[in-house]
């Protein structure tokens, strides 16, 4: 009887491939992920009934005609410890649809782009297990409820590989992940149309379409389309200083700032200038009126709809 395998082993991986689905060998040292909520389903596809026809009842089985792979996570949204070092989440968010763009001591940007998109290669080790995706592409969303750890929930799809019986990961290091802040007055400010709220609640959703494409000669996974959406939750107002009902009702745009991080470093934010606010619904927290406000990410010019900002 083999040894027990044990959860708390687990080792997430993640590098950018070279090459879209040629395994990038990511370490230990260099590549590792600090994650959390981990869900992993090896093995997803559709399947065919065979349905033949025999003389007595019974199953006929199936035949898996797609393949690939599901992963989901959370990592802790937080910055870098020194202004322009690039987050250890950094190759999740290029495999996202982000471009990045640093600037040595200042910060690092993510940008959502419609080409040339990158792929990234995951290995997820639970102890000796090692299970390998390749052509890994993500969906990203950012949950940053008020008394909470703000964290990035993402979702990989990829290729499937079989599992192998190897050696853990070595020298495994999470030094570029940085302690999170608690999301709350000291830390974090949302302003949505120009005005600061008193938010409980936000979420914000890449909209990735990501699709595991098997044709003839086929076999990969693409991001095929975005629609960037979002939802905050805050005390309501006086109509006189902002009718958040009627700014829905005429369909206004306006701009989005979320910052995280109360010093000069480690902090994160999620800027856009052209959010549209949809259907507003009401409710309460405390006894004190809110307002729930679903969130439409808008291009002005093309990809350009919100800019996600590291330092």
């Amino acid at each position: 009887m083999s040894n027990p395998i044990f959860i708390n082993q687990t080792v997430i991986l993640a590098k950018v491939e070279t090459v879209k689905g040629t395994d990038a060998v990511p370490t230990g040292a260099l590549n590792a992920i600090l994650v959390s909520d981990v869900t992993f389903t090896p093995l997803e596809g559709d399947e065919v009934e065979r349905n033949n026809i025999r003389p007595y009842f019974g199953d006929g089985g199936s035949t898996m005609v797609t393949q690939y792979a599901k992963l989901s996570f959370s990592v802790e949204a937080a910055g870098v410890g020194t202004a322009g070092d690039l987050p250890g989440y950094e190759a999740l968010l290029r495999a996202a649809g982000c471009a990045v763009t640093t600037t040595a001591g200042v910060d690092v940007r993510f940008a959502p782009v419609t080409d040339a998109m990158e792929s990234v290669t995951i290995y997820v080790a639970v102890g000796r297990n090692l299970q390998k995706i390749t052509a890994g592409m993500l969906n990203v969303k950012l949950a940053a409820d008020a008394k909470t750890i703000a964290k990035f929930q993402m979702e990989v799809t990829g290729t499937y590989q079989e599992a192998t019986d190897a050696a853990a990961p070595a020298g495994v290091t999470y030094a570029k992940f940085q302690d999170p802040f608690g999301v709350n007055k000291v830390n974090t400010t949302l302003s949505l149309h120009g005005t600061s709220v008193a938010a409980s609640a936000f979420s914000f959703d890449f909209g990735n379409a990501v699709i595991k494409r098997d044709l003839i000669n086929v076999d990969t996974v693409e991001i095929t389309g975005r629609k960037s959406t979002g939802s905050v939750t805050f005390d309501n107002t006086l109509v006189s200083d902002k009718n958040w009902v009627e700014l829905a009702r005429t369909s206004t745009r306006g701009a989005l700032a979320l910052k995280h991080g109360p010093g000069a470093t480690n902090v994160i934010e999620l800027n856009a200038t052209n959010v549209q606010l949809g259907k507003p619904t009401f409710g309460e927290s405390d006894g004190v009126q809110q307002i729930t406000v679903p969130l439409r990410f808008v291009p002005l010019l093309g990809n350009d709809e919100w800019e996600i900002v590291v330092r």
